[in-house]
């Protein structure tokens, strides 16, 4: 090969480089920038330390939040109290939240169904039939969503729970059906106890690949739950006798059946 052979293919290994060089500053220009995570203001205020001292029940409030069944659903503050989470200024990022005094406002005591219903609707249809709702409507005293589950926290198994919600109605010195403090933790255990057999039952279908055998089972306990929102006792006593008794059989029957037989 000729020198002038050789220099023309240098160039044209050189036009090739800077023509791939050049493509991949723009391939890299072009490339969308990486996603950031939203901004929160809610959450960088009142996770501050300065409110344990400052304000000890934000900061509380705030910390029964963190890692609780709405944060993981994504359920921000501004989700339920309104407020505006993208501005850092305390006045607008509170702009529009009413006090919980004022009549209007979705954490006003005779509106917490409401607000709670705007997701747990099949929980309000099933609530505004007891007699709890009916009082709450009356004379604002009612028990509402927030006397047995809190503000923030969706899981109430403990029968200790019945007894510390419930007693301040439901006692001897005021008469008002004291016996239905036992009959709350007689019906909840038996919950608790079928629940249990649910989830063995769930781990059982799921090492087998037969995940779908599980929706007779979440129905039928899915439904006695949304029951006990009414709070009849009377009714709802013979359900969960009726559920544990199912939950059980169906589980003791998988459990005997041979590998692979989800039957």
């Amino acid at each position: 090969m000729g020198m002038k052979s050789v220099l023309a293919a240098r160039r044209s290994v050189l036009v090739v480089s800077l023509g791939s060089l050049l493509l991949g500053f723009r391939a890299a220009a072009a490339a969308p920038a990486p996603a950031t995570a939203p901004v929160d203001a809610c959450r960088d205020c009142h996770q501050d330390e300065k409110f344990r001292v400052q304000n000890k029940k934000i900061y509380d409030y705030f910390q029964d939040w963190k890692g609780s069944p709405h944060d993981l659903a994504g359920v921000t503050c501004t989700s339920c109290h309104g407020g505006d989470q993208t501005k850092m200024e305390q006045g607008e990022a509170h702009k529009g939240i009413l006090p919980q005094s004022n009549p209007e406002s979705p954490f006003n005591y005779k509106n917490i169904p409401k607000t709670c219903g705007s997701c747990h609707g099949d929980i309000l249809a099933r609530f505004q039939k007891s007699r709890h709702y009916e009082m709450l409507e009356k004379a604002g005293r009612g028990p509402s969503c927030i006397t047995c589950h809190g503000a923030l926290n969706a899981k109430v198994y403990s029968t200790t729970i019945i007894e510390r919600a419930c007693s301040s109605c439901h006692n001897e010195k005021t008469g008002n059906n004291p016996q239905i403090i036992a009959q709350a933790q007689e019906i909840l255990g038996r919950l608790n106890h079928a629940n249990g057999y649910r989830n063995g039952l769930k781990f059982y279908y799921k090492t087998i690949h037969k995940p779908e055998a599980m929706e007779k089972v979440d129905a039928a306990y899915k439904d006695v739950i949304l029951f006990w929102h009414e709070f009849d006792f009377k009714k709802l006593a013979p359900r969960s006798k009726e559920l544990l008794a199912e939950v059980k059989t169906i589980y003791l029957k998988a459990h005997e059946a041979p590998k692979g037989n989800g039957k």
